[in-house]
């Protein structure tokens, strides 16, 4: 690697006129989260919130991802693992810097959580154009936005319980927020929506064409001091939406075609599914519920015809049901639990951050599964992680709440303010 290319910048910020336009560059990573990149996001939010006068000098901020690929993939897990297990980049064993191997994991969730909180309290529209890949920390540094505009590339995901983690970055304040169960869905699952969907799940607010995006953003660009008001902005971005075309039949993936951008399913026939299926009284439920249904469609007789609806149903619950059975248990434990807290005690997004800051840093220091799922996908690659346990069933319940308790001599997230902070605007 050239000297130039290893101190290309991560966050690059583009004052055009009183726009902020902001790109994550680490294309070749699909412009995954590091601590630099939070701590540089977080700065510039901050300073935009103590403008003495809103709107002045920003007016707006675009966010936008590099290489054309990916909006963002998420957070750079991997590093955090890596160091919380004290190894090198090969995966010898070696100290870590500086005195607890955890440390930069705790410091990376702190700072990315409240770089979450901060776009949520901006008090100019921030416009998140997620055309492509965005997963995780990426559902963070858009989601908490005004504006989240999404194309027929888009892909998103919460896949956290894949890898021992949980759907963090806020989701416990918005997941249970989703039309009927899509949150849990989407939690416990990891499973992706694509185009349309993204929409139809409350994840983006507009939907437009991905080769108008560059458009979009110049005509952004070209409001000026206007784009401070929200309503300009939605306008403007409205009359880039296109109708869609209706899906026909078993299809529904919300992806585009040469006949403009397909309406997805989701609304009219995945989330009954998911609703039946997800409206179980808990994890085991569920995966209950999904095998007797896989069971009963498989046993049919005559099998459904290729492209049918009933062939995309079926479909759709054995991928479900599999997805389920990929995850950590524990994981699935800790969301069903931080879903549950969150609803019960109508808990503002700061609230749930602070309690969610409280199960990553358990996490990070090896009492749940995150460090073993990260090795096994993404370090090791073996992809046999060695989850805890073997099912929800076997959990004991003083295991979970245990997570939920500050460690020792780790601050709040946000202090002694954070439980009468304001919600977020979503």
């Amino acid at each position: 690697m050239s000297s130039s290319a290893a101190q290309e910048p991560e966050v690059l910020v583009d004052m055009k006129g009183s726009i902020a336009v902001v790109t994550l560059n680490r294309p070749k990573a699909l412009n995954s989260l590091s601590l630099n990149m939070v701590q540089q996001l977080l700065a510039l939010n901050t300073r935009i919130t103590a403008q003495p006068r809103p709107g002045e000098p920003v007016s707006c901020v675009v966010v936008k991802g590099a290489g054309g690929k990916a909006f963002c993939a998420g957070g750079d897990v991997k590093e955090l693992v890596v160091r919380a297990l004290a190894r090198n980049g090969g995966g010898t064993a070696a100290a870590a810097s500086g005195p607890d191997p955890a440390a930069f994991g705790v410091s990376f969730f702190r700072t990315e959580y409240a770089n979450n909180a901060a776009i949520s309290q901006l008090p100019v529209p921030y416009v998140a154009l997620i055309d492509g890949i965005c997963m995780g920390g990426g559902v963070g540094a858009s989601f908490h936005g005004a504006f989240r505009v999404a194309t027929e590339r888009t892909v998103l995901a919460m896949p956290e319980a894949g890898i021992g983690l949980f759907p963090d970055i806020g989701a416990s304040f918005f997941l249970h927020r989703l039309p009927g169960c899509l949150g849990r869905y989407v939690g416990l699952t990891g499973e992706r929506l694509t185009g349309a969907e993204v929409k139809d799940a409350g994840f983006a607010t507009h939907l437009v064409p991905s080769a108008r995006i560059a458009e979009l953003e110049a005509a952004l660009v070209a409001l000026g001091p206007r784009a401070a008001d929200p309503s300009v902005v939605d306008v403007l971005i409205r009359s880039f939406e296109e109708p869609l075309v209706v899906a026909g039949g078993g299809g529904g993936g919300g992806g585009g075609g040469s006949g403009g951008l397909r309406s997805s399913a989701l609304l009219e026939w995945k989330l009954p599914l998911i609703n039946v299926h997800f409206g179980r009284g808990g994890v085991e439920e569920i995966i209950a519920s999904l095998e007797g249904a896989v069971a009963e469609a498989e046993a049919a007789a005559p099998q459904p015809a290729a492209g049918s609806l009933e062939a995309a149903q079926a479909a759709f619950l054995k991928s479900t049901l599999a997805a389920m059975r990929r995850g950590s248990p524990l994981s699935h434990a800790m969301t069903w639990e931080l879903l549950r807290r969150s609803a019960a005690g109508h808990m503002t997004l700061r609230q749930a951050l602070e309690m969610e800051f409280v199960v990553a840093a358990r996490c990070v220091h090896g009492q749940a599964d995150f460090l073993e799922g990260v090795r096994a996908l993404l370090v090791d690659k073996d992809n046999k992680p060695g989850w805890k346990y073997g099912s929800v069933r076997q959990i004991p319940a003083e295991v979970v709440a245990a997570l939920f308790e500050p460690l020792p001599g780790e601050g709040a997230l946000f202090g002694a303010s954070g439980a009468g902070a304001p919600a977020s605007r979503m």
